[in-house]
């Protein structure tokens, strides 16, 4: 789910220096995107949702911005045979995201974790740091997590106020999505802007806290480099340093879109691992990383962020 940490509205934010036609286009797809499409999905049965996504995946001018923006982000770091393909499973991703926010936050929860198929025992997560990535519809991880009472804890950050002016329909969809996290964690939720220090106290206390490791970090925090598909990346050092001094074990985490016309979700756990180094452990998760990139680029959900991520490739 891209909107949990920090990235995707600090680094993308398209409409903000559009043309005035391209801003209408811009609307026009918010409007499909974080309104009607969920909204319908909301009062039809699921079964119908599966083709209304995959339709409206296909339309080019819908979600033309960001597809082309995560086309353009993806083409020097891995290569795509069918562009067509990508962009669509690209959108399929994105909208199925949103839909499943809308039925959890609308007493449907058992419409989506029933289209998960989850192959490890949960428990292996108990009391563990779950990292993960912005990858996938992912959004249900925390519904999945509290109803095997793992006590989930997430960073997050608050709608930006400035984009209700820019975006107004996705602006609906980021105060849903914060509204659907508190009430989901409580004060588990822990919106960022010294999060780290709460995070450092809360992982010498029982629950499971969700990390996602692969936000470009922000001008002027330490980072940490290691290779991701060949090519050296930029991590921020602070949560690596933390987990390395408490020795925590750790869990990764993938939350994917199975292949085909499909609504179906898959649970992937790895782990646990420990590590005391934290260099050792970012090149653990940046193996991880780099096997879901290779395998189905179009599931990650940042490419727009590319250039931040692999700063120096």
């Amino acid at each position: 789910m891209h909107q949990w940490p920090e990235t995707v509205t600090r680094v993308f934010q398209p409409g903000s220096n559009l043309k005035p036609m391209s801003k209408l286009s811009q609307q026009f797809s918010d409007l499909f995107t974080y309104l009607l499409i969920p909204g319908l999905a909301v009062l039809l049965p699921v079964s119908f949702s599966r083709s209304i996504l995959y339709r409206a995946s296909c339309w080019k001018w819908f979600m033309a911005e960001a597809a082309e923006a995560a086309f353009q982000g993806v083409k020097p770091y891995v290569e795509i045979e069918d562009e067509a393909r990508f962009k669509r499973r690209w959108k399929q991703i994105e909208l199925l995201d949103v839909r499943d926010l809308y039925l959890m936050s609308f007493g449907r929860t058992g419409a989506v974790l029933e289209d998960v198929e989850i192959e490890t025992d949960l428990e292996v997560a108990r009391d563990r740091v779950i990292i993960g990535m912005h990858w996938g519809p992912s959004i249900s991880i925390l519904k999945i997590l509290q109803s095997a009472g793992l006590d989930p804890a997430l960073p997050f950050r608050p709608p930006e106020r400035h984009v209700l002016r820019i975006r107004p329909f996705y602006y609906l969809f980021s105060t849903l999505a914060a509204r659907y996290m508190v009430k989901t964690m409580g004060d588990r939720a822990i919106p960022v802007g010294g999060a780290g220090k709460v995070l450092r106290g809360m992982l010498d206390q029982p629950g499971s806290v969700i990390v996602v490791m692969d936000a470009p970090p922000m001008q002027g925090r330490p980072t940490l480099s290691t290779a991701v598909i060949g090519k050296n990346a930029i991590f921020n050092a602070g949560f690596p340093d933390i987990l390395a001094d408490k020795e925590k074990e750790y869990v990764f985490y993938a939350l994917s879109l199975q292949v085909g016309d499909t609504v179906r979700k898959k649970l992937e756990l790895e782990g646990p691992f420990s590590s005391s180094e934290a260099q050792a452990f970012l090149q653990n998760y940046a193996e991880f990383l780099s096997r879901h990139l290779l395998a189905d680029p179009a599931q990650w959900r940042i490419w727009h962020a590319a250039q931040q991520f692999w700063r120096d490739a």
